[in-house]
């Protein structure tokens, strides 16, 4: 039998409750990972996950503290052991024109996709492993701009910069960091973009060549990929998966 990619690798997954970090957990899960998850909806993990022996610590954490991301250093710290791979997946933003975008609602998109990333990074890293990896999530929103985003699309756009700097300064000790920039992706948070029209979600499928919104299971894949040691040579990439949505 194949040994699982992850088997038995401690990993530290952030935002698992729900949407694409989900779908990353639950792919680690299957392939063996042993995990610490984070989320601000403690409950909702507690039933995903709280009879799962691979899960070694379930915490509620407000990403946005900072005390709150040392909760996940602690929890590894416990365990004596080594982490393969950390993916902080927090990360949204209000949908406003720049005339209405309130210093409240830009600190809160900047903390809770940059900070986020950055410092639950920084907690974790004395504790990671030569290969060990770091996945971050961006957004093809990071490079594309649009209308009525531009401090989400900022913050994303940061979070790819980020990963490139974290591949360069952390390359001496063994740690690869990537970004995945993830297109429409069938999420709560995609359903809450669109405001739940069908037309709108014709739309952009319309304007996808692959033909499809993304699930959540497509993205795993690649985040599988990146923090496992089939990706050994891979460093400062970002996979984009949008179904050609960009290249069209």
């Amino acid at each position: 039998m194949n040994k699982k990619l992850m088997e038995h690798e401690l990993c530290v997954i952030t935002g698992a409750s729900n949407g694409i970090a989900r779908g990353i957990a639950e792919r680690f899960l299957e392939e063996g990972a042993d995990l610490i998850v984070a989320d601000y909806d403690v409950e909702t993990a507690q039933k995903i996950y709280g009879e799962n022996p691979q899960v070694v610590d379930i915490l509620k954490v407000d990403a946005t503290k900072v005390e709150d991301l040392e909760k996940i250093a602690e929890a590894v710290k416990k365990t004596g052991r080594r982490v393969k791979a950390v993916l902080p997946i927090v990360g949204t933003g209000p949908t406003n024109k720049i005339p209405d975008v309130t210093p409240k609602e830009f600190h809160l998109t900047m903390d809770l996709n940059v900070f986020s990333a950055f410092f639950t990074v920084q907690k974790v890293l004395p504790y990671m492993s030569e290969k060990s990896a770091i996945v971050l999530l961006s957004s093809i929103a990071g490079f594309q701009g649009g209308s009525n985003n531009i401090v989400y699309n900022a913050a994303k756009a940061a979070v790819r910069s980020m990963a490139r700097s974290f591949a360069g300064e952390l390359a001496c000790r063994g740690i690869r960091a990537n970004a995945i920039s993830p297109g429409p992706t069938e999420t709560k948070g995609f359903t809450e973009f669109i405001n739940e029209n069908d037309e709108a979600r014709n739309g952009i499928i319309a304007n996808i060549p692959l033909g499809h919104i993304g699930q959540p299971k497509e993205i795993a894949a690649i985040a599988l990929f990146l923090a496992s040691d089939e990706a050994s040579y891979v460093t400062g990439a970002e996979v984009i998966a949008d179904g050609g949505f960009t290249n069209r």
